[in-house]
Order: C-alpha cells, then structure tokens, then sequence
C-alpha cells in the first residue's frame, strides 16, 4: 500500500513533468509575445491573449489526456491516473475538464490577473490585495490537498488520483 506522502511525491513529480510539455508550448508562444510587447494594448487584452493562447489550450491537453488516455504524460510516467469517484474508472471529458479548470486555470489566471496588476497599476487597490490573498489560500489550499486522501479540485470534480497497479474494479 502506498503511503500519502509517496503518493503526494509522484503526483509532483508527475506535475512537473506535465509541466515541462506546457513550457514547449510558452517557449514557441514567446516570438508573439516579443511582437505583442511592442504594441500598446490594454492590460485586459494582454491577459486575455494569454488566456487563450496559453493557458486554455494547456488546460484543454491536460483535460483530454486525462479522458482520453486515463493520464497525463507525467502521471503515466510515474504510475497514476485519475479515475472517477463514482465508478472508478477513467474520467469524462467534462470532469477531467473541471478538475484541470480548478486545478490549472484558475490559479494561473488569478496569478496573471496579480502580475499584470502590478506591473501596470500606479496605485493598486485594495482589490488587488484581495486578489493576491485568494491566489495564495488556492495555491495552499491545492498543495495541503496533495498530501490528504483526496485533493480539493478531485473532490469537486468527483475524481482521484490512483495507481495504475490500482485494482479499480472492486472501487
């Protein structure tokens, strides 16, 4: 039986292989950024673009890797997968969708809207503090779940992270 804490172990080093593959993407994003940089566009846009070239289709990818394949190439790599609460078996699209839109985007886009607050705010409000505080308590909150039986975007998503040596028929 494996423990929470080697558990907790593979699941980031799963993360973070998954998150080599998303820098390949950033890393063929940054000519457009370069061009984007020269123009004089709302802190919005900037946001936006970065939304929808960046971390939507990563979120996408992980989402469909978990659907589709019942892994992502990190999780393969280190022997996991994410299953239904329900059934124990690989996740729907739209419940791998929820687990990574909690899981990915929603830290990521309250980090960006924080970055971009203030790197162009001349004053930041008091909206901004607020932003930044939620940003952590997500970001702890998430770390803290790696370490419990089932992480807080699983268990809103209804899914969970097992080994694949996992028997799942009798769950």
């Amino acid at each position: 039986m494996v423990t929470r804490w080697r558990l907790a172990w593979l699941r980031i080093t799963a993360w973070l292989i998954d998150w080599l593959c998303v820098l390949v993407l950033a890393v063929v994003l940054v000519p457009i950024g370069l061009v984007v940089r020269g123009l004089d566009l709302p802190v919005w846009a900037l946001n936006l673009g970065s939304f929808l070239l960046l971390v939507l289709p990563a979120t996408l990818w992980l989402a469909w890797r978990e659907s589709a394949r019942g892994a992502t190439p990190g999780k393969r790599l280190r022997g996991l997968m994410v299953v239904s609460t329900e059934t124990g078996r690989r996740v729907s699209f739209g419940r791998a969708l929820a687990r990574n839109g909690l899981k990915v985007t929603l830290p990521w886009e309250l980090g960006h809207t924080v970055a971009y607050g203030f790197a162009t705010e001349a004053d930041p409000g008091g909206w901004l503090i607020v932003v930044s505080i939620v940003l952590y308590a997500v970001v702890l909150v998430w770390i803290a779940g790696l370490f419990a039986r089932v992480s807080p975007y699983d268990a809103i998503a209804g899914t969970r992270v097992v080994l694949m040596s996992t028997d799942l028929s009798t769950r």
